[in-house]
């Protein structure tokens, strides 16, 4: 019996990590989409200190949404490593 909820347990472990990936990847495509979003803005405006701050204030954004998503990855890949060691540990 413990190998069975061994089993699912890294099972499960192994889908904490598959979905962090997919939460990281579809956070850094709407980072990049709003970062272009902004750069168009930015691109039709007329030079000045408005263009230099929306160049700015994207460019923090993206690097924002970038630590987010890392830290998403990252919480989701430790559950799932957890998950996976505690399946070992029933199993043996």
């Amino acid at each position: 019996m413990q190998w069975l909820i061994g089993s699912l347990t890294i099972l499960t472990g192994l889908v904490a990590v598959g979905v962090g990936l997919a939460v990281a990847s579809r956070s850094v495509h709407a980072a990049r989409r709003t970062r272009l979003r902004v750069a168009s803005r930015t691109a039709g405006a007329v030079a000045g200190w408005g263009v230099w701050f929306l160049g700015g204030f994207s460019g923090m954004a993206l690097g924002i949404r970038w630590l987010a998503a890392v830290s998403l990855w990252l919480g989701w890949t430790m559950a799932g490593l957890g998950l996976i060691g505690l399946g070992l540990r029933l199993i043996t």
